[in-house]
């Protein structure tokens, strides 16, 4: 079996959350949540807010701030696309890292020709990959017509091992009043998130990646001051407090629950995994392969990402040629692992284009040992030499 050092991309459905989910199936609740006006209904109904309830609890939130979404890049979507729009009459701003995620930047780039909502890039370190605070301050004070802002500034990097400084970030929009949300999928794998100590406006964050089930995401916004109101971009339904309309997906949110309980219990042990999956890896890659580089340095707050290239070696071909014994990728899987474009990450730090095009992610989890590591890495090394 080829190994898996893909985790970034997707985690694999734990046991406990499996059971979960199984034993709701068994549970005979297929009703549709929303008809709580019947006992089957409620039956589901019920089952819901057990789950929102019970992740609220973890993130420290309230339950209402609570809301489920088809993805984490769904939620992003809603939070960009229901910010423009509720401010579409009077105008707004929207600053966002050159290094989000594709549903945070593509979203907010999509909204810069609108002629209502000015978009910024912001840049990042080329040395870091972390996010100019000099930056984002100058361009939170620059606001003469005082227009809502928003700045979409993700926790952790999700190709390159980069951890923003969220407390700064939180005290820069906190002082200009500006509203900021924080994609929090690759944070919360690694921290605890309190959603009242973090100064976010909102977060959001995807359960797959922590050994939870796909297909489904959370946004919470909770009751700050000034709170993040969005106008729905969707339309159709009441679900989600007419945020997103839609049948809720009874038995992921079950498992989102059941993946948050096991998650906060066994993050201490995941970091230390992660961490020595890391040096194991880098170790034989620095030994036995010439021309090795990281795109850039590894961060003990980001452990489990390991962002590389190597001198005079194709990425795709590389890749392609391992893919039996290896499952890794040249990015962000939203991109997909294919041809020959570069990623918006390693352009945004700077670098050239022939080695922008030719990174590669290895992200490792449970499904990884520290000898898959080790052996992943004198796979490369057989492959690329």
């Amino acid at each position: 079996m080829a190994i898996y050092i893909d985790h970034c991309g997707t985690t694999p459905l734990a046991r406990e959350v499996r059971d979960a989910m199984v034993a709701f199936m068994d549970s005979g609740s297929f009703a549709n949540p929303a008809a709580h006006h019947h006992a089957a209904g409620r039956a589901a109904y019920i089952s819901v807010e057990t789950a929102r309830a019970s992740i609220a609890a973890h993130l420290n939130a309230k339950p209402e701030w609570v809301h489920f979404a088809g993805g984490a890049s769904e939620a992003n979507n809603i939070v960009i696309h229901g910010f423009a729009k509720r401010f579409r009459l009077h105008g707004c701003r929207i600053l966002v890292g050159a290094t989000e995620h594709k549903s945070v930047l593509d979203s907010a780039l999509d909204l810069k020709d609108s002629g209502f909502c000015t978009v910024e890039v912001l840049p990042v370190g080329k040395s870091d990959g972390l996010i100019d605070l000099d930056v984002l301050a100058a361009r939170l004070a620059d606001n003469p017509e005082k227009k809502p802002t928003l700045v979409a500034v993700m926790w952790s990097n999700n190709e390159v091992p980069a951890r923003n400084p969220i407390d700064k970030i939180a005290e820069l929009c906190t002082k200009h009043r500006a509203f900021w949300h924080c994609d929090a999928v690759q944070g919360l794998v690694r921290e605890k998130c309190d959603i009242n100590t973090l100064g976010a406006s909102s977060i959001v964050f995807a359960p797959h990646k922590i050994y939870g089930p796909k297909g489904i995401g959370v946004l919470v916004i909770p009751e700050r001051n000034p709170m993040l109101r969005l106008e729905a971009p969707f339309q159709g339904g009441e679900q989600e407090r007419r945020l997103r309309p839609g049948t809720l997906n009874t038995l992921a949110i079950v498992g989102t629950a059941a993946a948050m309980d096991l998650h906060e219990r066994r993050r201490g042990e995941l970091l230390e995994h992660l961490r020595a999956c890391d040096d194991a890896f880098i170790n034989v890659m620095t030994t036995k392969v010439p021309g090795f580089h990281l795109t850039i340095p590894q961060s003990k707050k980001c452990p489990g990402i390991v962002n590389f290239y190597i001198h005079n070696v194709d990425a795709q071909s590389l890749v392609h040629d391992v893919s039996d014994k290896v499952c890794a990728n040249r990015g962000a899987s939203c991109s997909g692992a294919g041809g020959e474009k570069v990623r918006h990450v390693p352009a945004a730090l700077g670098l050239p284009v022939e080695i922008a095009a030719n990174v590669i992610r290895v992200s490792f989890g449970f499904v990884s040992s520290v000898e898959d590591a080790k052996i992943a890495a004198e796979i490369f090394a057989a492959a690329a030499t």
